[in-house]
């Protein structure tokens, strides 16, 4: 059966944008509906978010970057959390997630959606789990409808895309509380579930209702990022066979999707070494029948607390290379605190140049063509040039302040080698 059904909500909002996505994209028109049909390409684009941009996730597309915001109990503030969205786009998020667990949960979401056209993720049993909290009720303690009635409901208010932890099964949750993991289950919305399952001692309701998931994500073209609850936490357990139980169930569910006229991509791994991002990800890739990959750095050392937006690049740039489509950022904050927003522009700017690094290194012609415009710029000593092609003009403008009479930066002077070897003047 086809997954762009005629009719159906996903081919009107695909036919509308084709004429301005494809060529951002570097496609042809054809190329880009045959990949949203293949389900190797995700269009983000639920019609009740109003002004909303359509984004588009998946090779050979151009490489999107992710920032998660939203609230915690230690800190629930509405206006912060829409000044680090408007900062996360200032930066070149191409997405953002409201993973908030405190405040008006409700009221925050539809004030992200009317607040920004950038595609808007969340993970719905976040808002169930918050709810039971309030009533000092165990987080897991809900029945599988009130879960597909959030869902729908947010899927109602404009959500775009949505994590559900849908490949997390029991075996999966036993075998990483078996004691063979350094860090267990470091996903919330897997150990709510995972919780959840033990208390009932039943499968997965995420799972057993696959199929009203599927229903509710067609109606609204809600694209269904099929989470990684048993993602490794640590290093070590990188590739153990908790995540891998895990991937495999994720594949079966993508090709469900696909058949259901559903878009689904894949999250991928978290902590993986450096030797290890490569086969992971082309593992996972090869698992999930080439569905769009959206990758958590991955993080590639367990021991940079309060830099692990550098981790998370290293990481991601290597993803990239290896096939993943989807970059979600890690800021300085991550493992320590609720991130303000100068965590967020760096965790954004840092993922958008692992993007960089890795599309530019495959021969993407926008990132070679950026390359280029700022060796020429520099070439020719053409301070607002580097601004152009730089990842943050801004700062570039800021740290070459007093260079603007184009003769030599600051760290040179009259030793400046372009114009020692170009003009001849003695330094």
């Amino acid at each position: 059966m086809s997954l762009i059904r005629s009719g159906s909500v996903l081919s009107e909002v695909l036919e509308s944008a084709l004429p301005a996505l494809a060529p951002y994209e570097g496609m042809t028109p054809e190329a880009l509906r045959a990949g949203v049909e293949a389900g190797t390409l995700c269009l983000l684009a639920n019609p009740a978010h109003a002004g909303a941009r359509p984004t588009l996730i998946g090779r050979p597309g151009r490489v999107k970057v992710n920032a998660n915001i939203g609230t915690s109990p230690l800190a629930s503030d509405l206006a912060g959390e829409i000044d680090k969205l408007r900062v996360a786009e200032g930066a070149g998020a191409d997405t953002v997630m409201d993973l908030s667990t405190a405040g008006n949960l409700d009221e925050l979401r539809r004030e992200m959606l009317a607040a920004t056209a950038l595609p808007l993720g969340t993970v719905p049993i976040y808002a169930l789990a918050q709810q039971r909290m309030r009533e000092d009720r165990d987080p897991a303690d809900f029945e599988p409808a009130d879960l597909l009635a959030e869902i729908e409901k947010q899927a109602r208010q404009g959500v775009d895309f949505m994590t559900v932890h849908c490949g997390l099964t029991r075996r999966g949750a036993e075998l990483a509380r078996d004691g063979s993991r350094e860090l267990g289950i470091v996903s919330r919305g897997g150990a709510i579930l995972a919780r959840w399952m033990r208390g009932r001692a039943e499968e997965n309701p995420l799972l057993t209702h696959y199929d009203a998931i599927l229903d509710i994500a067609r109606a609204h073209n809600v694209v269904l990022s099929l989470g990684d609850g048993l993602r490794p936490g640590a290093g070590a357990d990188a590739g153990d066979p908790a995540q891998w139980e895990e991937v495999l169930t994720l594949g079966v569910l993508a090709r469900r999707a696909r058949a259901a006229g559903v878009q689904a991509m894949i999250e991928g791994p978290g902590h993986v070494p450096l030797h290890l991002v490569r086969s992971q990800i082309e593992g996972i890739k090869r698992a999930t029948f080439g569905a769009p990959l959206y990758v958590l750095g991955p993080l590639v050392t367990d021991c940079a607390a309060g830099r692990d937006h550098l981790t998370g690049a290293i990481g991601g740039a290597l993803a990239v290379l290896a096939g993943a489509d989807f970059l979600c950022y890690l800021t300085p904050a991550e493992h320590l605190c609720l991130p303000d927003a100068s965590d967020v522009r760096e965790g954004v700017l840092a993922s958008r140049i692992a993007a960089q690094a890795a599309e530019a290194s495959l021969g993407r012609p926008w990132a070679v063509e950026r390359e280029r415009g700022m060796s020429k710029a520099r070439q020719a000593l053409d301070w607002e040039g580097m601004a152009r092609a730089a990842l943050d003009p801004c700062l570039v403008r800021a740290r070459s302040r007093g260079t603007e009479h184009g003769k030599e930066c600051g760290m040179c002077g009259r030793f400046c080698a372009i114009r020692m070897s170009e003009t001849g003047e003695r330094g």
